[in-house]
């Protein structure tokens, strides 16, 4: 007879105590803390006839249509040679489908969306054409805009959008043997896409705080980057997002250092607010150690099924995709209270999509070091993983009482800061991922001249004047490392430093790079610029014709002054104004 060890007995009741209280403050959090998202929020617009092209080898594009609908008359375009010359019904579908014409273009190029597809190609003569004219030429006639096919079945080998996420109303169909009933699916479902359709916009977009470029000088392309649509693109010189073809996986608000680009379905501020009040409402049912599983909708059936063999101390968080939530959420729900993070990224995630948050990680990583946490306080989500592990996980404890309500990079130091007191993180300079938007500036003091080209490009106010005194002041906490100051100085002064300055005061505090004796104008006595820059430009000019006598005296004057000088010199000498 085996008898049991009354500890044991002990703790394991305690333990099973501890889970019932878990499950059930669980359940009065997901029940208690409503969601705020945009009720009514702001859509885009599809608009589709049913217009459907068919585009592929002649064979494959007949089969798809021979399994059309009667009420579905789609347009054939051939543009590669017979798949299967060999097929058992290939003759068979031709007399299917012998009322269909098959036109022919050689170079097809796609583009377009759900309801405004545009398809050019070049003809037996070379010329490049658009497909819809000639299909409907009685609408060229009738409208001003010129016609377009409204969804689109590719069936060749090579998909007209190379894109990890084409645009709605486009389907890549592959016709293989025994595949029949399949592809009859997928082209009702495509067929279905017929009437007026709307969507969220899921972004916001600010311009004025995106670091794409400045006065031509090239600088932080994250964005461009990780989107797996094709949605962004740089026109005369800013980013430009088209809401159409977005759909919505967050890795371009995510990727943004600058909070330039936000996600709007819902925002930062909205998701922040609902995981304080959610951990708050766990905590205060009397629920320990809550961990949060950040997961996309789509995701909820298998997300759901991993849950369910988890301690209930995981609390789901819904989100539109997972991507949406980026670094500065995750801290900021640590510092909310929260155990650990995790992040649930389905097998069908966008490649770049998971490159993007294990990139993200790979910084909070780093960040959880420095703050004195254990760098799989982050992590993605790993159901077998996590089963492996104990149902307390780290101790947590609420560090905010109120929501961050900043702008991204702001919260994400401020949970950082937070984490970083309590936890008496580290004081040495972090060394962060290849790429990450953490940094400072070293200057070359010899050879900086203060022209200010690095202020006048800097997107972030990381670099600023010092006022009326020539001078260069930095900010680390502001940089994001865009290059644009690197490359836009014309001496080569500027050299990046990626790290992270975990210390609060010494990342927020003002550097000074440089500072010079200003030079005064010798009629106003106003500082207009670097004592040494005039001195130099003296030396430089001496000798040259141009600048002896009174033009020389000119250099030592402010701008005003100068033009004054000249127009009183011109004014009372009126044969010199001649000469102008």
């Amino acid at each position: 007879m085996i008898t049991e060890h009354p500890i044991t007995t002990s703790v394991t009741k305690l333990t099973d105590e501890a889970a019932e209280h878990n499950a059930r403050a669980r359940a009065y959090a997901l029940r208690h803390t409503v969601k705020t998202d945009n009720l009514i929020p702001a859509t885009v617009s599809y608009q589709s006839q049913g217009r459907l092209l068919l585009v592929g080898p002649e064979d494959r594009i007949r089969r798809a249509a021979s399994l059309l609908p009667p009420e579905v008359t789609p347009t054939l375009l051939v543009t590669e040679p017979v798949h299967d010359a060999e097929a058992a019904d290939l003759e068979a579908i031709f007399d299917a489908t012998v009322s269909l014409a098959a036109l022919t273009l050689r170079e097809p190029s796609l583009t377009g969306y759900l309801g405004q597809f545009q398809l050019t190609g070049l003809n037996g003569q070379g010329e490049r054409i658009e497909l819809a004219a000639i299909c409907f030429p009685q609408q060229t006639a009738a409208v001003s805009e010129q016609p377009r096919f409204d969804l689109v079945a590719d069936l060749g080998c090579t998909p007209l959008f190379a894109l990890e996420r084409p645009p709605v109303g486009y389907l890549h169909l592959v016709d293989d043997a025994g595949l029949a009933e399949r592809l009859a699916g997928q082209l009702a479902e495509l067929c279905a896409l017929t009437g007026i359709f709307d969507k969220p916009r899921y972004f916001r977009l600010d311009p004025e705080a995106c670091a794409f470029t400045a006065r031509g000088v090239p600088g932080c392309s994250r964005c461009l980057d990780v989107c797996p649509t094709d949605a962004l693109k740089p026109i005369n010189g800013r980013i430009q997002i088209d809401p159409h073809l977005c759909q919505g996986f967050g890795s371009c608000a995510t990727a943004c250092p600058t909070g330039a680009i936000a996600y709007h379905q819902p925002d930062a501020n909205t998701s922040g607010d609902y995981l304080l009040r959610l951990l708050k409402h766990y905590r205060e049912a009397g629920g320990e150690a809550p961990q949060l599983l950040i997961a996309a909708d789509n995701e909820r059936e298998w997300v759901e099924v991993e849950l369910a063999s988890l301690p209930a101390n995981w609390l789901p968080v819904w989100v539109e995709e997972s991507a949406s939530l980026g670094i500065e959420s995750w801290f900021a729900a640590l510092a909310y209270g929260a155990s650990a993070v995790r992040i649930a990224l389905g097998d069908d995630a966008p490649a770049s999509v998971r490159a993007l948050v294990e990139r993200e990680l790979a910084s909070a990583a780093v960040l959880l070091a420095g703050a004195g946490l254990a760098a799989d306080r982050i992590a993605l989500f790993n159901g077998d993983a996590e089963q492996d592990k104990p149902i307390s996980c780290e101790p947590a404890v609420a560090l905010l009482e109120k929501p961050l309500k900043g702008e991204k990079r702001e919260n994400l130091f401020a949970a950082f800061d937070a984490l970083w007191q309590a936890n008496e993180g580290s004081r040495e300079p972090l060394a962060v991922p290849h790429g990450a938007p953490y940094g400072s500036v070293e200057l070359k003091e010899a050879d900086c001249t203060l022209c200010m080209g690095c202020v006048a490009v800097c997107p972030s106010r990381a670099l600023h004047a010092v006022g009326h005194t020539p001078g260069l002041n930095f900010i680390e906490q502001d940089c994001i490392q865009c290059g644009m100051c690197e490359k836009a100085c014309p001496e080569q002064a500027i050299v990046l430093m990626p790290r992270l300055q975990p210390v609060p005061e010494a990342r927020r505090a003002v550097q000074s790079l440089k500072a010079e004796e200003a030079a005064c104008c010798i009629r106003c006595g106003k500082p207009f610029a670097p004592a040494s820059l005039i001195s130099r430009i003296q030396q430089k000019l001496a000798g040259h014709s141009h600048f002896q006598n009174e033009a020389a005296a000119r250099l030592l004057m402010c701008e005003e002054c100068r033009v004054k000088d000249v127009f009183t010199a011109l004014a009372a000498d009126p044969a010199a104004q001649l000469k102008i």
